[in-house]
């Protein structure tokens, strides 16, 4: 009997699902050892004497960690007999060790003092751990090893997380794809802010409006397990920007960096200022980048021009000692960008964001936190076909005149948030609040003949001014049922109502008359982790999320879906049902002081997957093919995993490794699911001087030949390949800082499978050939 059948039965009982879940889940960590071991407790503070948070704290070569609390206090407790290295890690501080003897049942005091250290780089640091209570960093790489990924775009950045890639329409605008779950089921947020994108062909995703340079950390959350950042979210991508200062009074730190990328042409640039006086800090942040055509491993002219200027600014204010207030607000303006991968081009992205944040947190008393936010993100956008060849003349095609099509879309989002933290006993940990977005949406076509003005379309509704208001209640309830083993649940009530002003008279008579829609959703979630002995975990986790069918799904007519590898026009349908994603989640770490492992297995079912199927319809417009395809709901199943493990035998040398598999079907189709990427894995050797200020790293990335594809959506298979990556970085005093590389060495070949395909020759867009780096960073 198949394993999926198995865990299908088990799901087609959704009364018992959590109860069951619940069940198993305990039954696998009863064997735990009864409580017995030492303890360290201690403070973390700055050389002025203040108390840092958020510090990572962790016994070097175990799984045992935690974080400060607002107090700059930490506490570890059963831990066994030993010797131990305790470790104290935060971005923008030089780390600390500390050795010590532990006796059973002793407790050990210490305070650790973090002076502060330039943040080299661009201070990334990628977590792609569960959502959970437990350490997110379980393999306890150092922040001096943070990625140092020559990222142009954030999208490229995601593409080297295991289990994560990204479609590449165009140069920017990588749409990340998390287990194969793709766009709305892929919650996006940017500093607790939810963001989506501006274009209805996805020309531009969330994150290609918050440039690499200006992210502190990104977390990914594969599973149904970030229900309490907001709605409908299959799986979650959240971005932060740099903290304020607040532990550095009177100081002001600068960064300066400037880069160039070969092939591409690719000039870069970006300044970033921080610093605080009294009760007053501010971050501010500055980016320009540009773009030409590339050329492929073939040599193959791929077009790829882009602008891209960026400013963000943060300004905070400190009421009280326990509580802050932060304006936080962002501009950026892409223009003249090249999509290869879509039919048209885009004219421009115009992206206003602000947003105001009240915290108060204490490290005492029942309430440890509370946290109301609002904010607006607001996205104008442009495409026309200049430069495709539907803007020429062609006697051989249906018309034969030259078109100039024009779309002119608007996305405007505004939301807020409210939630609150309590410990109200011991080993007991409460999270309650609630989040409201209203997502608005309006696009327009016009088309005209560009040889003598003729408006053969104006006004042709893409959008119809479509808004879906999202509003949702939540609360999260973790307890440690003992020393080693933890168990967190949350459950999540969302809202919803969808609605248009209008509609063109076509869609009214042949899909709905009525354009609006409310649903009532529930998502829950169930997780235990459990640390086997010092060195080892184990956790299972089961969640059932929610999400509501967006935009395009809805109100789409005869417009090209995103969701697919054909220029076919799509309609929507206003009254279809949410997609429920149904998950179970496995994860095995180890953690020893020269290896660490991570394994994690998931299966996933979706229940009213939102799919396709042909129609009778007639086509919009003449050039299209000739079936129009509508949205309708259906079921499909995923299952698969990832792999990662490193061996540092010395400070100077690190070897790790990553393997994953996803396989995925749409079952209504009776096909393989769309966006399925082939087996991949990667290599990677670091040599670095025990001082750590000479780096040198060399990666190779193989992926295998895919096969299984969505025919229906007009995938096509795709060869496997193997690509190799050098990267050197040189740190000169603590001014200066210098990266070196070649990216793709081989000059090979390849196309990540994800890639959307030319609508005109139908091959999908390659990635870029042989290119060259290098990046100078100041310092202050």
């Amino acid at each position: 009997m198949r394993t999926s059948y198995i865990v299908h039965r088990i799901f087609d009982r959704r009364g018992s699902l959590y109860s069951k879940t619940a069940f198993l889940l305990i039954m696998l960590c009863s064997f735990l050892f009864a409580d017995t071991g030492g303890t360290v407790q201690g403070k973390v503070t700055t050389e002025q004497g203040t108390a840092l948070a958020g510090v990572n704290i962790y016994l070097k070569g175990t799984n045992l960690g935690t974080t400060t609390n607002a107090a700059g206090e930490f506490r570890l407790t059963d831990i066994p007999p030993g010797n131990y290295t305790l470790v104290a890690e935060f971005i923008g501080r030089k780390s600390q060790e500390k050795t010590f003897q532990l006796q059973d049942r002793e407790v050990v005091e210490m305070t650790l003092i973090l002076p502060v250290e330039p943040i080299y780089l661009s201070g990334i640091v990628v977590t792609t751990s569960r959502w959970g209570e437990i350490t997110e960093q379980l393999s306890h790489l150092p922040a001096k090893t943070i990625q140092r990924v020559p990222a142009r775009v954030t999208g490229e950045l995601l593409r080297t997380i295991p289990g994560v890639d990204a479609v590449r329409r165009g140069p920017v605008g990588l749409d990340p794809v998390v287990r194969g779950l793709r766009e709305t089921e892929v919650g996006t947020y940017v500093d607790g802010t939810r963001y989506f994108p501006g274009g209805p062909a996805r020309m531009d995703s969330p994150l290609s409006h918050f440039d690499p340079s200006a992210i502190y950390r990104i977390r990914v959350i594969k599973g149904p397990y970030a229900l309490t950042l907001g709605a409908g979210n299959l799986s979650a991508v959240q971005a932060e920007s740099y903290p304020l200062p607040w532990e550095e009074p009177g100081k002001i730190h600068g960064r300066f960096s400037t880069g160039y990328y070969s092939n591409l042409q690719a000039p870069e640039a970006v300044l970033s200022l921080r610093g605080s006086s009294g009760g007053v800090a501010f971050w501010t942040h500055a980016n320009w980048r540009q773009s030409s055509d590339y050329l492929s491993g073939n040599g193959e002219t791929v077009p790829g021009d882009y602008h891209s200027r960026e400013f963000r600014g943060k300004l905070g204010f400190r009421l009280t000692p326990h509580s802050r207030l932060i304006f936080s607000g962002g501009y950026q303006y892409q223009n003249d960008i090249d999509y290869p991968g879509r039919l048209l081009n885009a004219r421009f992205f115009r992206v206003y964001n602000a947003n105001i944040r009240y915290r108060f947190q204490q490290s005492e008393g029942a309430i440890r936190s509370v946290e109301i936010m609002g904010y607006v993100n607001n996205v104008d956008h442009e495409m026309d076909n200049t430069g495709k060849p539907t803007a020429e003349p062609n006697p051989n095609r249906m018309p034969p005149f030259p078109l100039l099509v024009e779309v002119t879309t608007g996305a405007n989002v505004k939301g807020g948030r409210i939630a609150v933290e309590m410990i109200p006993k011991e080993k007991w940990k409460i999270n309650l609040g609630g989040d409201l977005y209203r997502a608005n949406r309006d696009a327009r076509r016009n088309i005209s003949r560009r040889d003598n003005g003729m408006v053969m379309m104006k006004d042709d509704i893409v959008w119809p001014d479509a808004t879906i208001t999202d509003g949702g209640i939540f609360a999260q309830v973790g307890h440690s049922l003992t020393p080693r083993m933890r168990l967190t649940g949350t459950v999540r009530l969302d809202f919803v109502h969808a609605g248009a002003d209008t509609a063109s008279e076509f869609f009214l008579e042949n899909i709905s008359r009525d354009l609006d829609h409310t649903e009532t959703n529930f998502s829950g979630a169930l997780m235990i982790e459990s640390s086997i002995n010092r060195h080892w975990v184990i956790a299972a986790g089961a969640g059932s999320a929610v999400r509501t069918a967006d935009a395009n799904e809805r109100y789409s007519d005869r417009f090209p879906a995103s969701k697919a590898q054909t220029s076919a026009e799509f309609m929507g349908n206003p009254a279809i049902k949410p997609e429920r994603s149904n998950q179970v989640d496995v994860w095995v770490e180890a953690a020893y002081p020269y290896f660490s492992l991570q394994l994690n297995g998931f299966y996933r079912r979706i229940d009213n997957f939102i799919t396709l199927q042909p129609t009778d319809f007639p086509k919009k417009l003449p050039l299209s093919p000739d079936i129009v395809f509508q949205y309708i709901n259906g079921e499909a199943e995923f299952w698969g995993g990832e792999a990662a493990v490193r061996y540092h035998p010395t400070n100077m040398l690190s070897l790790n490794a990553t393997v994953e598999y996803l396989w995925g079907n749409d079952n209504t189709l009776d096909e393989p699911a769309l966006g399925i990427p082939p087996v991949k894995g990667s290599l990677g050797i670091r040599l670095q001087s025990n001082d750590e200020k000479l780096s040198v790293y060399a990666a190779v990335h193989l992926a295998g030949k895919q096969t299984r594809v969505a025919q229906t959506r007009g995938e096509i298979p795709t060869e496997g390949y193997v690509t190799g990556d050098l990267q050197a970085s040189l740190r000169m005093g603590k001014i200066f800082e210098v990266n070196l590389g070649i990216i793709n060495l081989t000059n090979r070949q390849y196309i990540n499978h994800l890639n959307a395909k030319n609508p005109f020759t139908g091959n999908p867009v390659p990635e870029p050939g042989r290119q060259f780096f290098a990046r100078l960073t100041l310092y202050h």
